[in-house]
């Protein structure tokens, strides 16, 4: 059940998206009618949070040219930022989509929307590897396929996991996430020096999160994320093992 707070004034939103459906009530209510990019709409009560497709928002009963509905804030001009604070809920539907049960390189090789959905093109997506005992920079079109089926993992909230790289860890099999300040370096072969993937400037300040997988007391994929124009994207796959 939902409960609603009446918001004082005029407050406004903006519509983000094409068709983006308004509802008679928040969730599941019929669909009343759809708004484009740009619409702007009064905000009359503002209702509970909830997740949809990993994203942790506020529903927002509008007026719109006289006809009034639900929106989901996340597709408004005042939809919740990515921080830290929200990045599970977006975590679990991105391991349900592009990870478990399913090889998230090769995914990404093939360009399979369930991947690219969580790619700023901006920004990109990268690969490390390391074809003998340096880490570098590598493209996914060298990647060999290789399926190993993982089902859902308990998620563990700020804290790597202890070993599992090199040495066999004795944490439980989970997702391990926590924030970081950078990426990781590599070796770059042109400049003969260590180099870090490029970033766009204006997002170099943005939160950062680095998440383990361990099975089997390993670490079988490492992946990074970075918050961007207030969404979480995926940004660096790290398949570099010890030898590195």
């Amino acid at each position: 059940m939902f409960s609603a707070n009446i918001l004082l004034g005029q407050e406004t939103l903006l519509i983000e998206g094409k068709g983006i459906w308004v509802r008679e009530t928040p969730k599941t209510g019929k669909v009343v009618m759809k708004l484009n990019e740009g619409d702007v709409c009064v905000v009359l009560q503002k209702s509970d949070a909830q997740v949809i497709r990993g994203r942790r928002d506020f529903w927002y009963y509008i007026d719109f040219n006289g006809k009034k509905g639900w929106v989901f804030g996340s597709q408004t001009s005042i939809k919740q930022k990515a921080s830290v604070h929200n990045f599970q809920p977006f975590l679990k539907y991105f391991l349900e989509i592009s990870f478990f049960n399913k090889d998230i390189n090769n995914l990404i090789k093939d360009k399979s929307p369930k991947v690219t959905q969580f790619v700023k093109k901006e920004i990109g997506v990268h690969r490390l590897f390391n074809p003998g005992s340096t880490c570098v920079l590598d493209s996914f079109e060298s990647y060999i396929p290789l399926f190993l089926p993982i089902g859902p993992l308990t998620l563990f909230e700020n804290q790597p996991p202890k070993d599992g790289f090199c040495d066999n860890s004795k944490e439980a099999d989970g997702v391990y996430y926590s924030k970081i300040d950078e990426f990781p370096t590599f070796y770059d072969m042109g400049k003969d020096t260590a180099g870090q993937i490029d970033i766009p400037k204006k997002y170099h300040d943005s939160e950062k999160i680095k998440v383990d997988i361990l099975k089997d007391k390993s670490i079988i994929k490492t992946m990074y994320f970075i918050t961007a124009d207030d969404n979480w994207w995926l940004v660096l796959m790290d398949d570099c093992d010890c030898s590195a």
